[in-house]
């Protein structure tokens, strides 16, 4: 079950419905981006290095990216590359097992987008952080993303 998540800010910008996460259909939404990749839709490249390693998988948790240029917020699977250490990672993984980054932009200004990174671990409170200071998209002032209810 994923999360949701809600930017909001001083100036009276709230959105909540951001997506972090996985949902219950991740199983078929991992099927279909893997074909995407391996289509090529997301460029020869990345193709090219799923091909590469039988072992790669694609990420198709939701996270949350914002440009450093016009502050657009977008949630979007990460479509990392990555490599399991345990037989069932599908919830599982840490940043040391991604092996490619994709490279998210902005669908507005095409800049190189940046992650929010926002963490609700299951076995260890210690590492949540389940805010980020984040810069507005109205007004261009600190917001703060959290995370809050479930999607499925």
């Amino acid at each position: 079950m994923g999360r949701l998540v809600m930017v909001q800010c001083d100036c009276g910008f709230m959105y909540d419905r951001y997506h972090w996460g996985i949902g219950w259909a991740c199983y078929d939404i991992k099927e279909h981006q893997t074909n995407l990749v391996r289509d090529g839709k997301y460029g020869a490249e990345w193709k090219r290095l799923l091909l590469s390693d039988k072992e790669l998988q694609v990420d198709i948790n939701y996270h949350l990216y914002q440009c450093p240029s016009c502050h657009g917020i977008y949630d979007e699977y990460s479509l990392d590359l990555i490599k399991p250490v345990h037989k069932d990672f599908l919830y599982f993984y840490s940043p040391e097992e991604v092996v490619h980054q994709f490279k998210h932009l902005c669908p507005e200004c095409k800049k190189k987008m940046e992650q929010i990174h926002l963490y609700m671990g299951r076995f260890d409170s210690s590492k949540d952080h389940p805010e980020e200071p984040v810069i507005c998209p109205k007004c261009g002032k600190a917001a703060i993303a959290s995370l809050g209810g479930f999607f499925d």
